[in-house]
């Protein structure tokens, strides 16, 4: 399924359905009286997250939803009915904007949850409804309220705890597929990755997190180069950022450090907040670096790069340095979440084996 994470769509919510002016009309009953009921009121759009959908492609090509006006009402006291609500199903995690005035009518976070786009026309009286003592063959009646008309843009922001941020082939999709559920595309070219990813991480039984892969950024990123830029609002929800660096680049001449940084550059043009949020630094294919080699060449990165966080010496192909790395991930997003961590205590026994 293709992945689209925007969409631009018309709603209308019903008319109301216009009042009736009627008069009873019987055999052996003169001046009857008025009964010409109200009309029905115009159904609603309403908007509903849905944990079973993770992409906004619906609405890609289905741009025009309209919900039914409501009936007119009729002689004999009868009212019109009303129109059903419409009801639009979006991934959970979407942000909801009204173009014309640019606010956000609502986001949808939690599976379930509702909001009101439309409000449906009330329906207009009929002249059963304006009958007094002193005006009892009323003609007056109402035509129905016009039901709400907007555009809207839907945003789908993914939700995740952890995001992880680095230039094409660092080994950010196989990283997630080595400690996650998640099994994205992954090969020997940039760009392999072309739309986020989501992996749930087991921990323990009732301890996971859930772990959100980016396309590759590179330099101008903000400006528009690349793919990623297209989808760092999905970082905007995580709660801690992974920095991936690719340590054995396949070129000799590519510098490692200058790269980090200018993935740091472009995150803080992008977004202040985004570059504000706690990161960690995660050193990936130390297993293409020779063991003698690899302190030094380490040590040497975090001193020029001037790194004073959480470093982390991984390699994701062999899965080496990967539990301490998810252990400390959980225990951050634990605390962040103020969930109450157990402590991981080991038993050893100094007693010689029976």
């Amino acid at each position: 399924m293709k992945f689209v994470d925007e969409a631009t769509i018309d709603i209308a919510a019903g008319n109301g359905g216009a009042g009736c002016a009627s008069f009873r009309r019987e055999k052996f009953i003169p001046f009857g009286g008025p009964d010409g009921g109200d009309g029905g009121k115009g159904g609603s759009v309403w908007a509903e997250a849905d944990r079973n959908l993770n992409t906004l492609i619906d609405y890609r090509y289905a741009r025009r939803h309209e919900a039914r006006n409501g009936e007119a009402g009729r002689g004999s006291d009868c009212f019109g009915a009303a129109a059903d609500d419409i009801v639009l199903r979006v991934p959970v995690g979407t942000i909801i904007t009204d173009l014309e005035t640019e606010s956000v009518i609502g986001e949808l976070i939690e599976s379930g949850q509702r909001i009101l786009l439309a409000k449906g026309g009330d329906g207009g009286f009929g002249n059963l409804h304006f009958k007094t003592s002193t005006n009892r063959a009323p003609r007056q009646k109402t035509p129905g309220w016009p039901g709400e008309a907007k555009k809207l843009r839907l945003e789908l922001r993914v939700l995740a705890d952890v995001g992880l941020l680095g230039q094409p082939n660092a080994g950010k999709s196989t990283l997630i597929t080595a400690i996650s559920n998640a099994k994205p595309k992954i090969a020997d070219y940039p760009f392999t990755t072309l739309h986020p990813n989501l992996g749930v991480v087991r921990v323990a039984p009732e301890k996971s997190f859930v772990v959100a892969d980016i396309p590759g950024l590179i330099e101008g990123a903000s400006e528009g180069a690349g793919l990623g830029h297209q989808f760092l609002r999905h970082l905007q929800r995580t709660r801690l950022l992974l920095h991936v660096v690719d340590l054995a680049p396949f070129d000799p001449e590519v510098d490692p450090v200058k790269e980090a940084k200018a993935i740091v550059a472009e995150l803080k043009k992008y977004d202040p907040q985004l570059h504000a949020k706690p990161r960690w630094l995660v050193l990936n294919k130390l297993d293409m670096v020779p063991e003698e080699e690899r302190a030094t060449r380490v040590k040497d990165f975090v001193k020029r790069y001037r790194w004073k966080g959480p470093v982390f010496e991984i390699s994701a192909l062999t899965r080496q340095g990967c539990q301490p790395l998810i252990h400390a991930i959980y225990e951050h997003v634990a605390a962040e979440q103020n969930v109450l961590v157990e402590p991981d205590i080991r038993f050893e026994s100094n007693s010689p084996a029976e």
